[in-house]
């Protein structure tokens, strides 16, 4: 499996890290044009001091996890920043479907997008499975600033070709 891993990898942690950095980006750019304490963070960041501070920040940092990962920069970085937030969103919608809130509007995508809590979530474990496979794949430290265009291994066939 290993082997496998390292021969098809790169193909399979591409598309991934390009859909999963597009979610984030889509979703910060929604949240920016709708400014609201409606995200499906509320019921646990309210409670915390400065929680409404975080409200003003998430889309710029889901703009910027969005954007490492589609540029391919610090790559396991921002996916495990990217994990922290999809473990907080969908620990929220959880709460929210267990409470009886499952077919209300979240406010995940601002104004690009409406989804519900129950829809919110699967897709919540849909992107914890992207970060998944980028762990996987991605051979690169937290902090490699090399870009999966430039990936070592292409770089090195090219030249002993």
């Amino acid at each position: 499996m290993k082997r496998w891993i390292e021969k098809h990898g790169y193909w399979m942690k591409i598309p991934v890290m390009l859909n999963l950095g597009m979610l984030f980006i889509v979703a910060g750019v929604g949240k920016l044009f709708y400014q609201s304490t409606s995200f499906a963070a509320a019921p646990f960041i309210e409670t915390l001091p400065g929680g409404t501070l975080f409200y003003t920040v998430l889309p710029y940092i889901e703009i910027a996890i969005g954007s490492l990962l589609v540029i391919g920069l610090l790559v396991k970085f921002a996916a495990a920043s990217a994990g922290i937030l999809i473990v907080m969103f969908a620990s929220s919608s959880l709460y929210l479907v267990s409470i009886g809130k499952g077919f209300d509007l979240c406010g995940c995508f601002g104004m690009a997008g409406r989804l519900t809590y129950i829809s919110a979530l699967g897709l919540d474990v849909v992107m914890a499975g992207m970060v998944a496979i980028i762990f996987i794949c991605h051979r690169g430290g937290y902090f490699n600033m090399t870009p999966w265009y430039l990936d070592d291994n292409k770089i090195l066939a090219k030249q002993q070709a």
